[in-house]
């Protein structure tokens, strides 16, 4: 029994080592000009407290404006956030909008109806609760120069606050997209974030087909697996500050719980074999972490196996965390690093067990698993 737990603890840091290596590798790439035909589609709904910032930064990008539009899909909002769109176009001539068919609805549908209203080269997607720097655009399309690439992903990051809560989402958000870029920077994609995603339109085309779009969420680590199976080494990661856009983390406990439940839902249906394989180990990993910190509490002559196994997974995720987090200049989250280790076990049992189990909700619709 201890060797299958040790052995499951060597794999997990096997992995995290190797997305260590990743993320260097992906620190190696440049950002040179390159201009080209891009449409930024965006999916929408109920979202008038955000909308306009982000219109307002997409059309202060520093690329020129006759190459890109921006086509925003609205998904039948039940607030005022189309005629606020809608009353933008009257500022920016390159604003596109549309509303979703009565018989479609979700964030993919969305997407692919966005989509079919672009003839750009290029497909950029962010989420409208999003922020982004102006050389944004220019930064993430800058590696299809090379034209064997068919998909960017971008780093996302959360807004300062002072909320130890949020420190914690933070710091557990940044180690994913940290894990996502390291995997792709191996040539091992296993997901990445729709909030800041780029790719070729014609390789969208050709694999969409493919795409699952039966589960609410998974927009985009579905996408990247359709490609990443037809067009093997054509995914890339923008690991550049300008890069990075920038989201909101939540302030109730029960908000990030729903998400989690949502992202975590589609894992079920995942059929990329690295993938399933990467979420296996983790998912031991910290079952084995729970278990024998449990048991340890009836026999404390395990509690130094424990320690033992505890002190090396902390130590190799700390390794990686702390370039990750130099990244995105948010180092002076390393010191909930331990802290949170002692209750992530807990978190990702229980987020995999209720997401099997119970509905979520988002944007004011309910879904089942």
């Amino acid at each position: 029994m201890l060797a299958f737990l040790f052995l499951s603890l060597i794999l997990y840091c096997f992995s995290i080592i190797s997305f260590s290596k990743g993320w260097n590798n992906n620190l190696k790439s440049k950002s040179n000009i390159f201009h080209t035909t891009v449409s930024v589609v965006i999916a929408v709904r109920n979202e008038e407290s955000n909308i306009i910032n982000l219109i307002e930064d997409l059309s202060c990008q520093d690329f020129p404006k006759e190459l890109f539009n921006i086509i925003i899909i609205d998904d039948h909002s039940e607030d005022n956030t189309f005629d606020l769109i809608k009353n933008s176009q009257k500022k920016y001539s390159n604003l596109v909008i549309r509303s979703l068919p009565d018989n479609k609805f979700g964030k993919k549908n969305a997407i692919n109806f966005g989509v079919s209203f672009s003839s750009s080269e290029i497909i950029l997607t962010t989420d409208a609760d999003c922020r982004l720097n102006s050389k944004w655009l220019l930064t993430m399309v800058s590696d299809f120069q090379d034209e064997n690439v068919k998909l960017v992903s971008g780093p996302v990051n959360f807004f300062k606050t002072k909320s130890i809560f949020q420190e914690i989402q933070c710091l557990e958000f940044i180690s994913l997209i940290g894990s996502g870029a390291g995997a792709i920077g191996i040539n091992k994609p296993i997901f990445c974030n729709g909030a800041n995603m780029a790719y070729k339109r014609n390789a969208y085309l050709e694999v969409v087909s493919s795409l699952n779009t039966s589960i609410a969420s998974g927009d985009d680590v579905f996408l990247l697996h359709s490609i990443k199976k037809r067009f093997p080494y054509s995914i890339r990661f923008k690991a550049h500050s300008s890069a990075i856009v920038f989201t909101h983390s939540f302030e109730s406990i029960k908000d990030f719980v729903n998400q989690r439940k949502r992202w975590a839902a589609k894992t079920t249906s995942f059929k990329d074999l690295y993938t399933v394989y990467t979420s296996v180990v983790v998912f031991l990993v910290n079952v084995f972490s729970l278990f024998l910190l449990l048991v340890s509490l009836y026999n404390f002559n395990l509690i130094y196996i424990f320690l033992l196994f505890f002190l090396i997974k902390n130590m190799v995720d700390f390794y990686f965390l702390r370039n990750i987090l130099s990244f995105f200049e948010r180092k002076d989250l390393l010191k909930w690093a331990f802290p949170f280790q002692i209750v992530y076990s807990f978190y990702i049992v229980f987020i995999s067990i209720i997401s099997q189990l119970k509905t979520f909700k988002w944007k004011n619709r309910n879904y089942s698993k």
